[in-house]
């Protein structure tokens, strides 16, 4: 049987596993594909690529991507 500590600690590395999936950026496959689109166009709503993709993820999943992720994902596209 595990004791009242053992669960505590269960628990405890449970919802740290949890938390870390949940605030963690989506894998490059969850991204918007803005490859092939014009930057400050009607298309992208007058954003620049990178800008057009952090709005999109932020819509799409709730998480702002930071500047330097999202040019370095538009480059990989």
């Amino acid at each position: 049987m595990m004791t009242r500590t053992g669960w505590a600690l269960l628990v405890l590395v449970g919802a740290a596993m949890l938390l870390a999936m949940a605030i963690t950026p989506a894998a490059a496959a969850d991204y918007p594909n803005v490859a092939g689109m014009q930057a400050f166009a009607a298309e992208t709503n007058y954003m620049s690529l990178p800008g057009y993709l952090r709005w999109m993820t932020f819509k799409d999943q709730g998480v702002w991507l930071s500047m330097a992720e999202a040019q370095r994902i538009v480059a990989e596209q």
